[in-house]
C-alpha cells in the first residue's frame, strides 16, 4: 500500500477548511435560504451560552481526594460500592451506571469545550465581538489561568476506589476537546483572538498530544484496536492539525488505516441487535479521523479491508437500526452522545454519497450547535451539487 502523505502546512483546519469556512459565512450574511434555519439555531444557542461558565477543574473534588487542584478527574461509570465493605475496593456492575460517582469535572470539560465551539463558531460566522470576548474569558480560564487550569493530561480520568487511579479509557472523555478545537480555530479566523493566548493554548494542546502519544494510558488506549482505539486516534490527528504537527498526524492516519481500521473492518457485515450503540460509537471515531485527514490530503474513506469491507459496508450495515429503531434490542452496551449521527454527514460527503446525507437529514436529531454546523456544511455540499463517489 502506498505510504500515506501529509500536504505542506496550512493554517489550522481540523474539521472544517477554509474553502468551507468562508462561503459558509458569505451565504448566511446572504441569507441563503438553506442557511436560514441552522444559522438562526446556531446564534440563538450562541445567545444563550454567552452568560454561561467558566468553568474551571481546580477546587471539585470528591470529599477525603488528595490530588492536585489542576489535575482532571473522574469516576468510571460501572462501579459501584462493595455492599459488604463499604469502605473497600468498589465492584463491577458493568452496563449499570453508577449515578453517585463524580463527574463535576468531565461534566465542566463538556460544558466548556461545547459553548468555545459554540461562541467561537458564531464569533466567526456573525462577526459579532460579544462571542469573541467570552469565548476568550473561557479559554483563559480552563487552560490558562495559573488558578484554574487543567494540567494537560487526563491521568485521572475513570479513576476505581480501591482498584485504579486511572483507567487508560478516561481518554474517551478527552473527545469533547475535538469540538473546544474547532470552535478555537474558528475564533482565530475571526481575527480579534490574542495571540499571546494563542500560543499558549497551542502549547497547553502540544503537551496534551505528548502525552496521548507517550504515557502507559496512552499507549494502552491506542492498543485496543476498537471504537476507543478509534477515538484516541481522533483527538491526536485533531490535536495534531490545531498544533500543525505534521509527524503525530502521519502517525494517526497511519494508526487507523493498520490497526484500527482492519479491526473496525473485520465483520459478517451483520450488527448484533444489542451492539447498535457500540457500533455507532466506533463509525463516529472512525469518520472523525477520516474527516480530519481528508482536510489535510490524506484518503482514508477509500480504504478497504482484506474481506473487501468498507467504511461504507460498516454505516450499510447499521443503517437498517437507525432507519426502524424498534429493531433495535433494549440491551445496549454501549452509551452514545445523542448528536452522534453526524457520522452520516461526514460519511456522506466524504464518500461523496447522497444517501447517507439523505439519511441523516432525514433522521431525527438535537438542536444543538454541533449539529447545526454540521447541517450547514451539508447544506452547503448538497447546493454545490456533488455527485456521487465511484
Amino acid at each position: 500500500m502506498a505510504p500515506l502523505l501529509v500536504t505542506a502546512a496550512a493554517p489550522p483546519a481540523t474539521l472544517v477548511s477554509d474553502d468551507e469556512a468562508e462561503p459558509l459565512r458569505s451565504a448566511i450574511t446572504r441569507k441563503e435560504a438553506w442557511t436560514q434555519d441552522a444559522a438562526r439555531r446556531l446564534r440563538a444557542e450562541a445567545d444563550r451560552r454567552l452568560n454561561q461558565g467558566p468553568w474551571s477543574v481546580a477546587g471539585e473534588r470528591p470529599p477525603g481526594l488528595i490530588l492536585d487542584p489542576h489535575d482532571y478527574y473522574s469516576e468510571a461509570p460501572y462501579w459501584w460500592p462493595n455492599p459488604d465493605d463499604p469502605f473497600g475496593p468498589y465492584l463491577l456492575r458493568d452496563g449499570h451506571y453508577n449515578p453517585d460517582r463524580f463527574t463535576a469535572n468531565r461534566t465542566a470539560l463538556n460544558l466548556m469545550s461545547d459553548t468555545v465551539f459554540v461562541l467561537g463558531t458564531a464569533a466567526y460566522l456573525f462577526d459579532d465581538e460579544r462571542y469573541t470576548q467570552r469565548a476568550e474569558r473561557l479559554i483563559q480560564t480552563w487552560f490558562l489561568s495559573p488558578k484554574t487550569r487543567m494540567n494537560p493530561n487526563l491521568e485521572y480520568a475513570r479513576v476505581v476506589r480501591g482498584v485504579s487511579a486511572g483507567r487508560p479509557s478516561g481518554i474517551l472523555e478527552g473527545r469533547a476537546l475535538i469540538r473546544a478545537i474547532e470552535g478555537m480555530e474558528f475564533l482565530a479566523r475571526a481575527g480579534n483572538w490574542d495571540p499571546k493566548d494563542q500560543a499558549a493554548v497551542h502549547k497547553w494542546f502540544e503537551d496534551y498530544l505528548r502525552w496521548l502519544m507517550q504515557s502507559k494510558s496512552g499507549a494502552e488506549e491506542k492498543a485496543r484496536g476498537n471504537g476507543q482505539s478509534a477515538w484516541w486516534t481522533a483527538q491526536v490527528a485533531a490535536v495534531a492539525a490545531f498544533v500543525q504537527d505534521e509527524t503525530a498526524q502521519k502517525t494517526a492516519f497511519s494508526h487507523y488505516r493498520d490497526h484500527v481500521f482492519p479491526r473496525l473492518s473485520k465483520t459478517d457485515n451483520v450488527v448484533p441487535r444489542d451492539d447498535v450503540r457500540a457500533s455507532v460509537f466506533d463509525l463516529e471515531g472512525s469518520t472523525v479521523v477520516c474527516r480530519i485527514a481528508e482536510l489535510q490530503g490524506v484518503d482514508l474513506w477509500g480504504l478497504h479491508g482484506a474481506n473487501g469491507s468498507s467504511i461504507a459496508t460498516l454505516i450499510n450495515s447499521v443503517e437498517p437500526y437507525l432507519s426502524d429503531p424498534r429493531l433495535w434490542s433494549r440491551d445496549q452496551a454501549t452509551d452514545v452522545e445523542p448528536d452522534g449521527l453526524y457520522f452520516l454527514a461526514f460519511a456522506g460527503m466524504g464518500l461523496k454519497n447522497p444517501e447517507y446525507i439523505g439519511l441523516y437529514q432525514k433522521l431525527e436529531h438535537p438542536d444543538h450547535a454541533w449539529l447545526s454546523l454540521v447541517d450547514l456544511l451539508v447544506g452547503r455540499w448538497a447546493a454545490a451539487g456533488h455527485q456521487t463517489r465511484h
